[in-house]
C-alpha cells in the first residue's frame, strides 16, 4: 500500500509540473476555458496559465511560446496547455499507471463501452455543453495529433489516453488509435503497443487496418520475445 500512495505522489508531481505560455500570433478566433469555467477571447501577448484550456475556431491558430518551446495550434483543435511539455519515457510510463488506475474501477461495469460520461472538472451551463460535447473531443485529439507532430510524442500520448477516457466516443475512432499506438512502437514502449493493438481489434476495422494491426501484433511478439 505505502509503494501504491508514493507512486501516485510520484505521478502527480510530474503531472502537476508545467510552465506558464505567452501568445505570439493569433489568427481568427481563438478562446481559453479558464479554471473559473470562463470562456476569454486571447489576443497577441496574452499569458496562458497551465489550467487553461486553449480553442481555436475554423480558419483559425494561435502561436505561443514558452521557456525553449514553441507551438502552433492550428485550426478547429483544443488543447490544455498543461500538456505542452517534454516528458521521459520514465515520466510517460508513471503517466500511463496513473490513467491505468483511474478507468481500473470502470473496467467491471456492465456498460458495454457505451458510457458518454466525461470525467474532469465541474462545468455548468453552455461551458457543460460545450466541453461535453462530441465535437469538442474531436478538437482535443486534433490538439494531440499537433502535439505529437509537434515533436511533445510523450505528452501527446498522455493527452490522447485522458481524451480517450472523458470523451468514450472517440476511442472508437480507429485511425487515431492506430495513430498513438504506433507513437507507442516507436518511443519502444512495446508491451504498452501491443496491449493496445490489442485493445483495438475489438473496433469496426477496415480490412485495410485488420491487416495492419496484425502485422503490428506479428512484429511486437518478437520484439517482446527478443527483449
Amino acid at each position: 500500500m505505502k509503494k501504491l500512495i508514493f507512486l501516485i505522489i510520484m505521478i502527480a508531481t510530474v503531472l502537476t509540473f508545467a510552465q506558464s505560455y505567452k501568445v505570439g500570433k493569433v489568427t481568427g478566433t481563438v478562446k481559453i476555458l479558464d479554471s473559473n469555467d470562463n470562456w476569454i477571447e486571447v489576443k497577441d501577448g496574452t499569458i496562458l496559465s497551465s489550467n487553461s484550456i486553449l480553442v481555436s475556431e475554423k480558419k483559425s491558430s494561435v502561436k505561443i511560446s514558452g521557456k525553449g518551446m514553441n507551438f502552433t495550434l492550428k485550426e478547429s483543435s483544443a488543447l490544455s496547455i498543461s500538456s505542452i511539455k517534454k516528458m521521459t519515457l520514465d515520466e510517460l510510463l508513471l503517466a500511463l499507471a496513473m490513467e491505468d488506475m483511474i478507468n481500473a474501477p470502470r473496467k467491471n461495469e456492465n456498460n458495454n463501452g457505451k458510457s458518454t460520461a466525461v470525467y474532469g472538472p465541474k462545468e455548468t451551463g453552455r461551458v457543460n455543453e460545450m466541453v461535453q460535447s462530441n465535437d469538442f473531443g474531436l478538437k482535443r485529439i486534433n490538439g494531440a495529433v499537433q502535439l505529437a507532430e509537434s515533436g511533445f510524442k510523450e505528452s501527446a500520448v498522455v493527452t490522447a489516453k485522458e481524451i480517450f477516457r472523458k470523451y468514450p466516443q472517440t476511442k472508437e475512432n480507429s485511425h487515431i488509435r492506430i495513430y498513438f499506438a504506433d507513437i507507442l512502437y516507436e518511443l519502444g514502449l512495446y508491451e504498452e503497443a501491443y496491449d493496445e493493438f490489442v485493445s483495438i481489434k475489438e473496433l469496426k476495422l477496415s480490412d485495410k487496418e485488420k491487416t495492419e494491426i496484425e502485422s503490428k501484433l506479428i512484429l511486437l511478439d518478437k520484439k517482446l520475445v527478443n527483449k
